[in-house]
């Protein structure tokens, strides 16, 4: 099984000029029955971007989208992933979110990443992120 970064889901919203075929054919890949995982994280960090960008009106209907995905599981965080996710940002150097998402890869096994975050996920000796 694969972890799903949030940037997947802003390349492909957004429409990225670079990124954004790539993350939309990673997400076809999942609407046709690859087995994915992703985290309440993720979503809720799609959400604050997209409130950033002045695009509240798209929040839901993305959630939905996003939600949709037969094959892709959503996990939520709990207190111990917390406090993993804080000695993980210093482990690692890495940032907070980061840092709960691979406590909760490491949780759950997953060691491959649907992402380019080379500068964050990418210094994750154990992890492969996989973007194409």
């Amino acid at each position: 099984m694969r972890f799903i970064d949030t940037n997947i889901f802003i390349y492909s919203i957004t429409n990225h000029p670079r990124f954004g075929d790539v993350a939309r054919s990673i997400l076809r890949r999942i609407d046709a029955g690859e087995d994915t995982l992703t985290s309440t994280l993720v979503l809720c960090e799609v959400s604050w971007v997209l409130e950033a960008m002045g695009r509240q009106s798209s929040i839901k209907p993305t959630l939905e989208k996003i939600l949709s995905y037969e094959s892709l599981q959503v996990v939520s965080f709990d207190q111990e992933d917390l406090i993993s996710g804080a000695s993980n940002m210093t482990a690692y150097q890495i940032d907070f979110n980061d840092g709960v998402n691979l406590s909760l890869m490491t949780r759950l096994g997953i060691r491959e990443v649907y992402s380019n975050d080379t500068r964050h996920l990418g210094r994750v000796d154990f992890l492969n992120l996989l973007f194409g």
